[in-house]
């Protein structure tokens, strides 16, 4: 498919500045559009060192990498033998550089050197210490970002006379899928309706930060209140295991049912105290399936290595918070009434508040089944929402 020059990139290729802050909603294009506009940088100037940067390796991958591949294939640009995989960098004929990094320390991220230019992807989800590490040591610097609350690059870059600011929605981008935008117009509708009932719950804070683009505010229940019914709909016919790991703390396993936009939730175990015999002991009587996923805490990698080897199907759960969470919160989620702990800690689960303050961190008193239903849930996303509905968002 043809690159779309969008009104996203003509505006973006009309900033000023050294310091490039885009905020937007989803489906903007700020990450199609940049990319495009820092390989073209590349081509024109020999031996530029160019900077991708993600919180995270595998968000690099899902988003900045394979968008980068796409791209250049679709424009016939793509070479493999000016690929490092290894490095994850591609090297241009005329000696310029685009290498894709993620960074877990201040100190690798000082110890990455200097560059010409630098794209912070999801700059959001980077920490200061380290994105300043970054900055300083860079000539051109570009950061995106959806503003579910107000961060470092609003308070540290923005006030800096070289930065320039540009706020972007779906509206610049003409190349958006019509699966897209209508699955958009769907959670506009539910905002709307929330703004109408006079209650500015999750739907409409969503649409603030993904469909207009401005700065979102974060609420201090993670979840609103579940909806608890008698039996499971006979819709939901299929379902996955997500299984947090405790012995103070609860053991809690929970079996997770999906269907379209929905789920369903119901505790299997809840129960504190519990070694790797008495754990697997307890699961066999419950009838755990061994050919189901239970997708599981790997902080403890010797309690998985038990149940492996009492056959079942453990796998390592992405425990990525805020992912997790906002997938969970997209869908509608049900609650067997027999599930009394998970009713508990939904009704508890909420952000800590510090001077008055609400902030991005969890409170862990309430989070056993939330935890386990949350791994669940980040294996439902990747495995069985991957198309335009889920993965765009």
């Amino acid at each position: 498919m043809a690159f779309q020059v969008t009104t996203a990139v003509r505006k973006m290729l009309a900033l000023g500045g050294t310091k490039k802050v885009i905020q937007g909603s989803t489906s903007s294009g700020k990450t199609y559009g940049i990319i495009p506009i820092l390989i073209d940088k590349c081509l024109t100037r020999a031996r530029l060192k160019c900077t991708v940067v993600a919180e995270t390796f595998p968000a690099l991958k899902d988003g900045a990498i394979d968008i980068f591949k796409n791209f250049m294939a679709d424009e016939g640009r793509w070479s493999d033998s000016q690929w490092n995989g290894t490095d994850f960098q591609y090297t241009f004929k005329n000696g310029s550089k685009l290498q894709f990094k993620s960074f877990d320390s201040v100190g690798k991220a000082k110890a990455s050197g200097k560059r010409d230019i630098l794209f912070i992807n999801e700059a959001n989800h980077v920490d200061w210490a380290i994105a300043d590490a970054l900055i300083i040591r860079s000539n051109e610097v570009w950061l995106d970002f959806n503003a579910d609350m107000e961060f470092w690059a609003h308070t540290e870059i923005l006030t800096q006379p070289d930065a320039t600011f540009l706020k972007l929605t779906y509206l610049d981008n003409e190349g958006i899928p019509d699966a897209v935008l209508s699955n958009l117009m769907q959670r506009k509708e539910k905002a709307e309706a929330e703004e109408r009932s006079g209650v500015l719950g999750y739907w409409w804070n969503w649409w603030q930060v993904y469909g207009l683009g401005e700065i979102g505010r974060l609420q201090e229940a993670v979840y609103p209140r579940w909806e608890v019914v008698d039996e499971k709909p006979e819709r939901f016919t299929r379902f996955i295991y997500g299984l947090d790991f405790g012995f103070q703390h609860p053991s809690a396993l929970t079996r997770v049912w999906f269907w379209e936009d929905e789920l369903f939730v119901e505790e299997v175990i809840y129960e504190s105290g519990l070694t790797s015999s008495q754990l697997i002991q307890r699961m066999k009587s419950k009838g755990v399936e061994t050919s189901i996923e239970i997708m599981c805490d790997y902080a403890r990698p010797e309690m998985i290595n038990d149940l492996a080897d009492a056959g079942f199907y453990v796998l390592n759960a992405d425990k990525s918070v805020e992912k997790g969470i906002n997938f969970i919160n997209e869908m509608r989620v049900l609650v067997h009434k027999d599930s009394v702990n998970i009713q508990r800690e939904n009704r508890l689960y909420k952000r800590k508040t510090i001077n008055g303050q609400i902030t991005e961190h969890i409170d862990k008193k309430n989070d056993d089944a939330m935890d386990a239903i949350r791994y669940a849930g980040a294996e439902i996303k990747e495995i069985h929402y991957s198309g335009a509905t889920y993965s765009s968002f």
